[in-house]
């Protein structure tokens, strides 16, 4: 079988590949290296921003891209140094892209046309759900049952939703969103939040949970003494999505309380290894409080036996059938006080670490071990 995933989200592709070469399957990653993160991939098809050291420049460029990003236009001059590499992209058995638009930073119509060229040139194709698209964004603003970044809409903070709104209000997306549901086999969500939206389809198979790679060396965490270090993965302009504001208010009021207490670093912004490195001192790990479900990053931590702070709606512990008792991370909600006094249960009982960093281990181990997704993807391609 060969195989080529186009499109990066946080290296779940990049970790897919790893699992599926392990069975001596003929794989290719092509993407962006999800932006600054730089995941290594075989094909790199990059859309260069240009940035200006003078101000004004710099707003107006802010504005240019803005407005060729909502006709969905951008890049059509950039790709064409690609073209002779897109083109190789043909008789593949499988083609699965993560979102309608795989070719990260690129508009609408060059991702409509290259979608097409896969049609024409391939076998089957999967749609990876994760990262914003239609269905996702037009869910979300229409429903106030579950946690999502659009609750705290302001206009003056536009420019960090500007992204997601063009999947709704931009030219041609929804035309390309029709064309990729149309013509993929298969829509195969990686976390809840794009279940509960994309459910509704026939299509739709089960959460295909995101492959992380766990170390046999790690053990859970003991605690041996304060402080204890609290690790918050802050990405630039993401505040509103992964409600880092929340995070912040409530460790500054600990400090106040608790100053020996706890040691507190916050990191973004630095390359994806580089990122992963600075948590392994940690002992707690704030990933985000705007969603249903556990981002990349919260998986991660929570595979090298971190407490996580994170999404873990009612309805995903029902889907998982977890025990409500033996949670293996710490649901929070979009409140200073209220995750407040989840971190303050644990800076006064230390011992709940040890719980709470082997139930992380165990639930990585069951649900989002390398072999089980990759077995689990091969099984819907196959089918």
């Amino acid at each position: 079988m060969k195989v080529i995933l186009i499109g990066e989200y946080s290296g779940v592709h990049t970790n897919l590949a790893k699992s599926l070469k392990k069975k001596n399957i003929d794989v290719t990653t092509l993407s962006d290296g999800d932006s600054y993160k730089n995941f290594n991939t075989d094909i790199s098809v990059k859309y260069k921003k240009y940035i200006s050291k003078n101000k004004f420049i710099n707003l107006m460029l802010k504005i240019y891209y803005l407005i060729i990003l909502y006709f969905g236009i951008n890049g059509l001059i950039q790709i064409i140094k690609y073209i002779k590499v897109l083109k190789k992209i043909k008789g593949y058995d499988v083609v699965q892209i993560i979102n309608p638009i795989c070719l990260s930073g690129y508009g609408s119509i060059v991702n409509y046309f290259f979608f097409k060229f896969l049609m024409r040139n391939n076998n089957k194709i999967f749609l990876c759900c994760l990262g914003d698209d239609y269905v996702w964004v037009d869910g979300s603003l229409k429903n106030k049952k579950f946690k999502s970044m659009f609750y705290f809409f302001r206009y003056s903070k536009f420019e960090q939703f500007a992204h997601s709104f063009k999947y709704t209000h931009g030219f041609f997306y929804k035309k390309l969103n029709k064309l990729v549901l149309d013509n993929s086999e298969k829509y195969i969500p990686g976390l809840y939040d794009y279940y509960y939206y994309y459910k509704k389809y026939e299509k739709c198979t089960p959460i295909v949970p995101v492959a992380i790679e766990m170390n046999a060396e790690i053990n859970p965490l003991v605690f041996d003494g304060y402080p204890i270090k609290i690790f918050h993965g802050w990405q630039p302009n993401k505040e509103y999505r992964k409600g880092n504001y929340y995070f912040d208010q409530a460790i500054k009021k600990i400090i106040e309380k608790y100053p020996n207490k706890i040691e507190y670093k916050v990191v973004g912004g630095v390359p994806y290894a580089e990122y992963i490195k600075t948590f392994k001192e940690s002992q707690i790990f704030l990933d985000q409080c705007m969603s249903m479900d556990q981002g990349v990053n919260g998986l991660i931590a929570m595979a090298d036996g971190k407490v996580v702070f994170s999404g873990l709606c009612s309805d995903l512990v029902s889907y998982y059938n977890l025990d409500v008792n033996n949670l293996p991370l710490i649901n929070v909600e979009p409140d200073v006080d209220y995750i407040y006094s989840k971190i303050e249960e644990i800076i006064l009982n230390p011992d709940l670490l040890t719980k709470y960093s082997k139930e992380a281990m165990d639930f990585i181990s069951e649900k989002h071990s390398m072999d089980y997704v990759a077995d689990s993807y091969i099984k819907i391609w196959l089918n």
